[in-house]
């Protein structure tokens, strides 16, 4: 009897575990997570978490982050972790804003924020592969100087921009539209090239992707470019929906990402559990959480600690590397 219960037990863990490695429950669950964390919520609040302003409200803060962890999704998949992605793009939005209040031509502080935050990501990728430098230490280092830089730039004030700029950047819907383009670009290069292919390849087996004659240094400068695009593109958002950058402006993108690509389904590792699509998620999970926990009355220090259990048990329970060749998209 005892024997039976606990091969019926192993039967249950074995059919469990076989479940959880399947495509479509990676790729499902996230959503699901989301829709419920949307339900306890709006149960708590008695409906008000639901009403149409809170989402819109919700999704207009999931933005900034979803743009930014869409390119940083790239960076992951290579089995790579980017913790300098928050430090880059706010660093951008300063010098954009600057460079509009001295031109006072959105064209230039556009291209100059895509092309600013294109080239802080190239210095990384650059000093990682130039030197043999794991990708994440060389971003810990990238990310305590571009603070330093923007502490340097900013000297303790406040760097405005004028009103008319931002309200002409809501008007025509900048944050929406760069969004979408990008998510676009993003899951056509992922998803239906080789890049993306080849990115998960690495994050699966570095050793398996020489054998196959993937070169890691060209398409690991691929990814920081595609991850440069997304922060360039999300430093204009950050001035249309700061109105001004000061010291602690988004000081916690850099965690809102990490946690963004994780809670929207990816393996910490890359690999073949990859998807370019798991940032809007990630971050839309990120921010009903910040504003649900805040909603029902949980304080800012029980609200880092709930993230930050949350994100352990993610990485706990994804802390096995992927074996093996990426499947074909299906």
């Amino acid at each position: 009897m005892a024997k039976d219960v606990q091969e019926n037990r192993k039967s249950f863990l074995t059919k469990l575990k076989t479940m959880t490695e399947q495509r479509w429950f990676v790729q499902t669950l996230p959503i699901v997570f989301l829709l419920a964390l949307v339900a306890v919520f709006s149960i708590l609040t008695k409906g008000r978490f639901s009403d149409p302003k809170m989402l819109k409200l919700i999704f207009q803060q999931a933005v900034i982050v979803a743009t930014v962890a869409t390119g940083a999704s790239f960076i992951y998949a290579s089995g790579n972790i980017n913790l300098a992605m928050g430090a880059t793009t706010v660093l951008t939005a300063t010098l954009a804003a600057i460079i509009y209040n001295a031109s006072k031509s959105f064209l230039l502080m556009f291209v100059s924020a895509v092309l600013i935050a294109v080239g802080l990501m190239i210095i990384s990728v650059l000093l990682s592969t130039v030197f043999n430098v794991r990708v994440m230490f060389v971003t810990i280092v990238m990310m305590t100087l571009f603070k330093a830089v923007q502490d340097s730039v900013l000297k303790g004030a406040t760097l405005g921009v004028p009103y008319d700029l931002v309200v002409s950047l809501s008007d025509k819907n900048y944050s929406l539209i760069a969004f979408i383009v990008f998510l676009i670009f993003a899951i056509v290069l992922f998803h239906f090239t080789a890049v993306g292919r080849s990115l998960k390849t690495l994050g699966t087996n570095n050793e398996n992707a020489f054998q196959t004659g993937i070169e890691k240094n060209k398409y690991l400068l691929i990814a920081f470019i595609v991850a440069g695009l997304g922060a360039g593109l999300a430093s204009i958002m950050v001035i249309e929906r700061a109105g001004s950058l000061s010291n602690n402006t988004l000081a916690s993108l850099n965690n809102d990402v990490l946690l963004a690509v994780v809670l929207g389904g990816m393996s910490i590792f890359g690999g073949s559990k990859s998807f370019a699509y798991t940032g809007i998620v990630g971050a839309v999970t990120v921010c009903v959480l910040n504003q649900g926990l805040i909603m029902v009355g949980v304080n800012s220090t029980i609200i880092q600690a709930v993230r930050g259990i949350i994100f352990l048990i993610l990485i706990m329970t994804a802390q096995q590397r992927p074996k093996g060749l990426p499947a074909p998209e299906g």
